[in-house]
């Protein structure tokens, strides 16, 4: 069993990514506009899916308040084309996560600039270069 540290270590070092179809990141778009391509890694030289950390969406939705990220999900579900006002939730919250997404990888432009090994330099590189270039 691990210790409580190494199963925070685990967790933080996942880089669990939600993944996003290509036919529901244009559905989104359709709805909420480009600022939905923001909000991850957008494979649009490949498949045009959409690549979103979990931590960036855990930290994006703890920013709302729960009545908020309740409105925001009823709007993503609800499949109307009808315009939404730019205060609506869903908007709130596709805002947060691509605040989030751009707040996580700055920290991670840094600890390359930081970064005072060879390996760890190596290691961060090619991660920006993957969050940058995809695949």
């Amino acid at each position: 069993m691990p210790t409580f540290v190494e199963l925070l270590e685990e967790i933080a070092g996942a880089e669990q990514v939600i993944s996003i179809s290509p036919g529901e990141v244009d559905s989104l778009v359709q709805r909420f506009g480009d600022r939905v391509r923001q909000m991850g890694r957008w494979n649009a030289s490949t498949d045009g899916s959409l690549d979103i950390p979990v931590a960036v969406v855990r930290e994006a939705a703890s920013a709302l308040s729960s009545q908020t990220l309740h409105h925001a999900l009823t709007e993503i579900k609800t499949e109307s084309l009808s315009e939404l006002l730019e205060s609506s939730a869903a908007i709130s919250l596709i805002e947060k996560i691509c605040e989030a997404y751009s707040r996580q990888f700055r920290r991670m432009m840094t600890r390359y600039q930081d970064a005072t090994g060879p390996a760890e330099a190596t290691q961060l590189r090619d991660q920006l270069v993957h969050e940058i270039f995809g695949e």
